[in-house]
């Protein structure tokens, strides 16, 4: 058989995947989550400098610090890895809020301990809320707007913050957040994230930074109820 058959064959195979895909899509179910990201920041740059042997580690180190952090919640789970970052979903924000909180102090604790890079990593975390479609495959994964617009969020560049929140999360939990979690951190005025055309979505982006306060976020001790239920330290 010549190649042209070849190719043929693969655009017929292609356009009757279409028309499933199509049909799929409609019957998909629609959840509406909180959606959040923690990525390992410059694992890349740090594979290339260090070796992939010492980025593997680094990597695991990493992973091993998100799912340590979100073990006591039942309601979280981990949806998927992609490369060094974490794609978490909840069906509330607090769970979210505590485990981000979490990671970023025991990053920051583990920093001088670890001479050697393997651990002294930063994180990057961001949180949002809305529907996604849940696609049947083989793992847990969703596909949706809510999850574009939170990628686009970790594109952000914080001087300031390791933690990201969409409006629409804030929103949707506002009271909660600037009431019962006023100790352990505040939240900045909404910012607008500005996209090139080709990325931009049918909603403008916007997200607040959420500033841990270091003086007071470790001796905070309201709240962080499943970790207390878990005695605060049980694997």
């Amino acid at each position: 058989m010549s190649v042209g058959l070849y190719v043929a064959r693969l655009a017929a195979e292609v356009l009757a995947k279409n028309e499933a895909a199509v049909r799929a899509y409609r019957e998909f179910p629609d959840v509406t989550m909180h959606w959040c990201m923690v990525d390992l920041v410059g694992s890349s740059n740090f594979r290339l400098t260090q070796g992939p042997e010492r980025g593997y580690i680094r990597g695991e180190n990493f992973l091993s610090l998100v799912a340590a952090a979100i073990r006591p919640y039942g309601d979280v789970r981990i949806v998927k890895e992609i490369g060094d970052a974490a794609l978490l979903c909840s069906g509330s924000v607090r769970p979210l809020l505590e485990a981000c909180t979490l990671m970023k102090l025991a990053a920051d604790q583990l920093a001088p301990l670890a001479p050697s890079a393997d651990l002294p990593f930063g994180i990057r975390m961001g949180i949002d809320f809305g529907v996604a479609k849940r696609l049947a495959r083989p793992n847990e994964d969703y596909l949706g707007e809510s999850i574009d617009r939170l990628a686009r969020i970790m594109t952000i560049r914080s001087e300031r913050a390791t933690i990201l929140i969409g409006e629409k999360a804030f929103k949707h939990n506002e009271r909660m957040l600037i009431t019962e979690y006023a100790d352990l951190c505040s939240f900045s005025h909404p910012l607008h994230l500005h996209l090139p055309p080709e990325k931009e979505l049918s909603e403008q982006v916007i997200y607040r930074e959420v500033l841990l306060s270091q003086e007071k976020a470790p001796y905070f001790e309201g709240y962080f109820s499943e970790w207390k239920k878990a005695g605060g330290h049980r694997t």
